[in-house]
């Protein structure tokens, strides 16, 4: 695949013609969906909450030196084995919490292209207020200019 970025031999050329995920460069984004894929990614979040996943983890995950026999070998291992039961327990602890994070994160652009997007639309329509002819036969538009034929 070509790079995206000839290096300015010719103008424009930072900006790819085509986007790289196929189509039209110029996406829109409905709020409405946006907001429906955070609902997705927390409904999923609390169903995974619902299973006590992690908390099962946390209680029943450790292998301790007793579990193992409690003699000097099995008291070594125990060691590994609570360090990786820490790690995981604190990795799927943070990716819960970043999956969290994810779906707040959705919530808030949803919300943030709502509100341009109502911005936008009310000052366009000042626009047009503040723009629109007033129709007289002063100022003729094609209302009430008689045909030229």
């Amino acid at each position: 695949m070509p790079p995206l970025n000839e290096g300015g031999a010719q103008p424009g050329s930072q900006y790819p013609k085509v986007w790289v995920g196929g189509g039209d460069p110029d996406i829109k984004w409905d709020p409405a969906k946006i907001a429906r894929a955070a609902s997705i990614l927390e409904e999923a979040l609390k169903t995974l909450a619902g299973t006590g996943a992690l908390s099962g983890l946390e209680t029943g995950g450790l292998v301790t030196a007793a579990d193992l026999g409690d003699w000097d070998a099995g008291r070594a291992l125990a060691g590994t084995t609570q360090a990786a039961h820490e790690r995981i327990t604190g990795v799927l602890s943070d990716f819960l919490g970043e999956y969290a994070g994810a779906a707040q994160m959705l919530r808030k652009m949803a919300d943030h292209y709502a509100t341009v997007e109502r911005g936008l639309t009310s000052h366009a329509r000042q626009i047009g207020v503040q723009d629109r002819p007033q129709t007289s036969t002063d100022n003729p538009t094609w209302h009430n200019v008689p045909s030229a034929d």
